[in-house]
């Protein structure tokens, strides 16, 4: 079984993973921000899938993100970004990632089940 999710045109660089305490999660902006992302994330992969992005079990992730500008995060943390918005369990996901630069920012995403 495999997956895919595109998202294309986005007028900022895909978010990375943001970690956080309990009492920033209510003020922290940057937090607020991976929150939309992750939540962006979520109804793409409904809409581009016909199912709800709650994958359990064993997958290996393929993420490339591009960047519109050099003020982006690490790639790696999009990635966990990604995974978190996802899979109820991502302790069971492995995965690469790679990226690249262009004029808007974008995520492709392939994940495919391992047995």
């Amino acid at each position: 079984m495999h997956y895919f999710l595109k998202i294309e045109n986005l007028p900022y660089n895909p978010v990375p993973y943001k970690r956080t305490t309990q009492r920033q999660k209510f003020k922290d902006a940057n937090y607020k921000k991976y929150l939309a992302f992750k939540e962006l994330i979520r109804w793409h992969f409904k809409a581009q899938n016909k199912t709800e992005p709650s994958l359990k079990g064993r997958y290996h992730v393929s993420v490339m993100a591009t960047y519109k500008d050099k003020t982006h995060g690490d790639t790696d943390n999009v990635a966990k970004a990604v995974n978190d918005a996802l899979f109820s369990d991502d302790k069971f996901v492995s995965g690469d990632y790679n990226f690249k630069y262009g004029k808007f920012g974008g995520l492709e995403v392939k994940i495919f089940k391992v047995e």
